[in-house]
């Protein structure tokens, strides 16, 4: 049994809620997936890269985002435990408009591109899983869409509720980063929270 067997368990626990797999898929999963530990952020590719691996974000935290045409920095996704990570980069093999960055004391599972490529060929049933995580993918923007025209307190309430691994300020992502995400100013956020009672 490989050591990060319990890792991979987790990742098969995902993917079977999904569409259940054949245990050959999972056993070829075992030997080409790659675990690693971040004990601090560390950026896993930039705008422009073509990206060579999809995620499995085991623990943790990661994001996506971009700079603007100031150069302020503007959040456009959050990862979070049990989240797969392998957008339009990864899949087309075409240029990256995205920084993804793993926040510190995260876990991540990883494959390449070519190992994506072998498992399509061998197990024709991925297809399928590929596109229900897809589907998955797009609620989860809808749902930060239908957040983003709430009323800013509301909205700042439902943001911590979906994620409460971050209300910590700082520990994770800093306000500037989280404000980004919700487009109000870093004072407004702190006022909100501070009214919601989580600082």
């Amino acid at each position: 049994m490989k050591k990060h067997q319990p890792i991979l368990n987790q990742l098969f626990k995902v993917l079977d809620s999904f569409k259940p797999q054949p245990q050959a898929y999972y056993e070829h999963l075992s030997e080409i997936s790659q675990p690693q530990y971040f004990p601090t952020d560390q950026v896993l590719y930039e705008e422009g890269d073509i990206v060579k691996r999809s995620y499995f974000l085991a623990s943790g935290f990661a994001i996506a985002y971009y700079y603007n045409d100031q150069g302020e920095k503007q959040l456009i996704r959050i990862y979070e435990k049990d989240d797969i990570i392998k957008g339009k980069s990864f899949t087309e093999q075409s240029p990256a408009a995205d920084y993804l960055m793993v926040c510190a004391d995260s876990y991540l599972l990883s494959i390449s591109y070519e190992e994506k490529e072998m498992i399509y060929a061998h197990f024709p049933s991925v297809a399928e899983l590929s596109m229900l995580i897809l589907a998955s993918r797009e609620a989860k923007e809808l749902a930060y869409k239908q957040m983003l025209g709430l009323e800013t307190m509301l909205m700042v309430e439902q943001f911590y509720k979906t994620y409460p691994g971050l209300a910590d300020p700082g520990k994770i992502l800093v306000d500037a980063d989280i404000s980004s995400y919700l487009l109000i100013s870093e004072r407004t956020l702190r006022a909100c929270r501070a009214k919601l009672k989580l600082t």
